[in-house]
């Protein structure tokens, strides 16, 4: 099992990386490819199907976030919250508003996070870098040095393998990539500004980690998908960065500033 995800993990890295490379558009087209991949599996974990007028609902939600955040703010916020609510009563409730509510609010999550992710990318490669090395290097150190150390469970409840020591030496060595990564792809900027910032980028990450775990512990399923082996769904190997990526393109508009 840990082989077969270490050569998933490697592949993937080598694929984000030369996309990386290749260009903002390219990553763009990656990145909102995911998103629809992941909100198929957020649809599966909410118990609905994209054929349903709630999937298509929750891919609209997602393309708009992509493509078009404004349109998810004031005053066309009210409308889409209107026309979540009124999906109930157009199916006559077999589908629940909480079961739309939960839909709609993971649809945003997914499409504001891939957004932030294609706008760090136009920022400039090294702004992207940053928190992808960033949360590799905490879901590595975790993994090692949760299962190397053990000791007390973080939040049993939700995710029984994780480990208040494997948190800690997340966050560490979160905060130390990107100070690395930093310090290469910014010279001339406080190194320390970037640990900093990897830190709360981490923090971000792991309670990204754990509210699609929460998520997935509610519907009673163990992966969001099976498109990868040995990580699940496109949706596991993302949760992380969904959360992390807004919070890196604020957090490093700060300090570039």
């Amino acid at each position: 099992m840990l082989r077969q995800r270490v050569i998933t993990g490697v592949l993937a890295v080598l694929v984000v990386v030369a996309i990386l490379v290749w260009g903002p558009l390219p990553w763009r087209v990656f990145v909102y490819a995911g998103s629809v991949l992941a909100v198929r599996e957020w649809c599966w974990i909410a118990g609905v199907t994209l054929r349903g007028l709630p999937g298509l609902w929750a891919f609209a939600t997602v393309c708009v976030a992509l493509w078009r955040p404004e349109w998810l703010a004031p005053p066309w916020l009210m409308f889409w919250v209107m026309g979540t609510l009124a999906i109930p009563v157009v199916l006559r409730n077999t589908s629940t508003a909480s079961r739309l509510a939960t839909l709609w609010t993971g649809s945003l999550y997914i499409g504001f996070g891939g957004a932030a992710l294609g706008t760090l990318r136009d920022l400039g490669i090294g702004w992207v870098i940053l928190p992808l090395v960033a949360i590799w290097a905490t879901d590595t150190t975790a993994y090692f040095a949760g299962s190397w150390l053990k000791g007390p469970k973080l939040w049993p409840s939700i995710s029984p393998k994780k480990t208040v020591s494997g948190a800690v030496a997340g966050l560490a060595g979160g905060a130390v990539a990107a100070a690395i990564a930093g310090a290469a792809a910014f010279p001339g900027h406080a190194w320390w500004k970037f640990l900093l910032a990897g830190a709360v980028i981490s923090a971000a990450g792991q309670l990204g980690d754990l509210v699609e775990s929460a998520c997935k512990r509610a519907a009673g399923v163990k992966d969001s998908g099976h498109l990868l082996p040995g990580h699940g769904g496109v949706l596991d190997r993302v949760d992380s960065l969904l959360f992390a990526a807004p919070v890196a393109a604020l957090l490093l508009t700060r300090v570039m500033h």
